[in-house]
């Protein structure tokens, strides 16, 4: 039977709405989803003022990459190192220009789940209780390549577990600052001296001892 002209816009009207409804449901799916997303880059760790920490954050890189380490001859030693833009995990700002006040900077890149770096991490805080570090260096870690699948996540709660006693910028989920300074296993210690050149890097553990003679080393050459 055909419809007149008042039933087939009723028709129409009914066949809008059902549209809408469902373009609505898909959109607000969309939303829920990209929340979800967004939100797996934070975790449900507190930090002091409550507020959750945030396991990535932005990072601007300035001058050029430098080398990977690879084996032999470190072809970065000499070389200005990058300076870094980034933020602790809950946000404020930290500045890395290797030179820019004249004293040395120490950089240490961390994974949270790496086993040399769990090692690693509590004779550098042997070093540091034991008053061993330099006067005039500036040490910073830098967590990067965090993994919310793997162990001991979220590195904001992992380094105050291990009782880091030096400054913590975190990386970026693409992990541009460990890029920029070469970074090709952990954990990776990257010197600069007064005049913001590398002097030398290192990718792995180190005993306690030869942290020392690497750093003392180093700082000779400032």
């Amino acid at each position: 039977m055909a419809l007149n002209s008042r039933q087939a816009n009723a028709a129409k009207s009914g066949s809008s709405k059902i549209i809408a409804i469902v373009l609505g449901v898909v959109v607000v799916g969309a939303a829920a989803i990209a929340i979800g997303l967004s939100a797996g880059k934070k975790s449900d760790n507190p930090l002091s003022d409550g507020t959750a920490a945030a396991e990535y954050q932005p990072v601007t890189v300035s001058n050029p990459p430098l080398p990977q380490l690879g084996n032999g001859i470190d072809a970065a030693i000499g070389q200005e190192a990058p300076a870094l833009q980034g933020a602790t995990f809950s946000g404020s700002a930290i500045s890395i220009t290797p030179g820019a006040d004249g004293n040395a900077t120490m950089l240490v890149f961390l994974a949270h789940w790496c086993p040399h770096c769990n090692r690693e991490v509590p004779r550098l805080v042997e070093w540091y209780n034991k008053g061993l570090v330099p006067k005039n260096l500036r040490v910073i870690g830098i967590t990067t390549a965090s993994r919310s699948d793997q162990a001991n996540w979220p590195p904001s709660e992992w380094i105050v577990n291990m009782k880091w006693p030096f400054e913590v910028m975190a990386d970026s989920e693409l992990g541009e600052a460990a890029t920029a300074y070469g970074v090709d296993g952990y954990p990776f210690i990257a010197i600069m001296n007064g005049s913001g050149k590398v002097v030398r890097r290192s990718s792995g553990e180190l005993e306690l001892d030869q942290l020392i003679a690497m750093v003392n080393s180093a700082l000779a050459k400032n």
